[in-house]
């Protein structure tokens, strides 16, 4: 975690660091990514390992590698996000989380339950990240908000008690986020992904975080890179990203987890 020297606020959700601290994240594809982080962030290393998966695909193979991957780091907690959206297929007309809320996963929300009580560490799960992002994951307000319903209520029917539910948005998406919002009573945080530099200007990044504090949930940056600005032009890269960034969440105090994907943007997007 990281210390700030400002006072924080506290809304007692599941995790959520108390006072000046926030939760400091990684990741996102590969082990060798959180490694090198890891390695370059010198003492403060990040407590929050992501990774992803389909809603309808985690196995004992899958826990298996998990367990594998994080074992040299210690004390880490995860950080999941949980599509419903077809990965291998892409593209919107690949979303199914109207299955999901009629409980055609069932079985496989049942053994997910299972891998994270065996895995016994906390869990956030972003699950149908990006809900808003209608032209890439294609959820639906009304069918998406019954899909979270039903997967939080099989989640608390296997007593997984170590998993806290993100509610994840993008502020390249639809702007009628409420719309998709399940309640009070089925999040336990929000969260946004944070990819561009004018991001912190946007009218709709600051409604979103003022309706955080409305809701008194805290808000996990669940994904952020400095796409398209990079991290190789030293003082330049540092004043374009990285500056606004901390600012940033200095600035929001209902900020109290944040996530950085180590990635090479110009190798993975044309």
């Amino acid at each position: 975690m990281l210390d700030y020297p400002y006072l924080m606020m506290d809304f007692k959700q599941k995790y959520e660091p108390k006072g000046n601290r926030v939760i400091h994240g990684a990741g996102q594809q590969f082990t060798k990514d959180f490694r090198d982080y890891w390695n370059a962030v010198g003492k403060c290393k990040p407590l929050l390992y992501m990774t992803y998966i389909e809603i309808k695909w985690p196995d004992e193979k899958w826990f298996s590698i998990i367990k594998k991957e994080i074992i040299e780091f210690p004390n880490v907690m995860l950080q999941i996000g949980l599509s419903m959206t077809n990965e291998v297929e892409g593209g919107p007309q690949s979303h199914y989380e109207h299955d999901v809320a009629e409980g055609k996963y069932d079985e496989a929300i049942d053994r997910f339950c299972n891998g994270i009580n065996e895995l016994g560490i906390p869990t956030f799960v972003r699950l149908g990240y990006e809900f808003n992002g209608l032209s890439w994951n294609g959820y639906l307000p009304e069918t998406y908000v019954k899909a979270w319903r039903h997967v939080v209520d099989r989640i608390r029917k296997n007593n997984a008690d170590n998993i806290a539910m993100v509610w994840c948005y993008c502020p390249e998406g639809e702007k009628n986020y409420l719309d998709y919002y399940p309640g009070d009573d089925y999040v336990d945080w929000w969260a946004i992904d944070i990819f561009s530099p004018d991001y912190f200007q946007n009218i709709f990044t600051e409604k979103f975080m003022e309706d955080a504090e409305k809701h008194k949930k805290p808000v996990m940056i669940g994904e952020s890179s400095a796409r398209r600005v990079g991290t190789l032009d030293g003082q330049k890269s540092w004043d374009n990203w990285f500056k606004p960034y901390f600012e940033w969440i200095e600035n929001h105090p209902v900020v109290k987890a944040f996530c950085y994907i180590n990635w090479n943007w110009s190798k993975h997007e044309h």
